[in-house]
């Protein structure tokens, strides 16, 4: 093979896989809200704690989790994103109490 038909193969191989990514990630959802949680809303699997909203179970990373206070505060503010090609994905990218300050705890 020559080193034109080699270029012209990576270029292309290269190109498709940028398209595919960018279809992919043009996918991506965020969603931003204030959520009322409770014990239900909260599972547990290998333990790996995930959060039920909107019919979605969203990963929920131990930093996150630590943060819950149910027995305390039911009410907080949850972004999250997920992407529309695959079924039941999530996770949450940002948690707070509802009328927390950012510079509270």
């Amino acid at each position: 093979m020559s080193r034109s038909k080699i270029f012209t193969i990576f270029f292309l191989v290269i190109f498709v896989g940028l398209i595919v990514v960018g279809f992919y990630t043009m996918n991506d959802v965020q969603i931003e809200s204030t959520y009322q949680l409770d014990e239900q809303s909260i599972i547990e699997r290998n333990g790996e704690h995930y959060l039920l909203i909107d019919n979605r179970e969203l990963s929920l990373s131990k930093k996150y989790y630590d943060k819950l206070e149910l027995e305390k505060y039911n009410e907080y503010k949850i972004k999250y994103v997920y992407n529309r090609l695959k079924n039941n994905d999530g996770e949450v990218v940002a948690l707070k109490r509802y009328g927390e300050q950012p510079w509270g705890q």
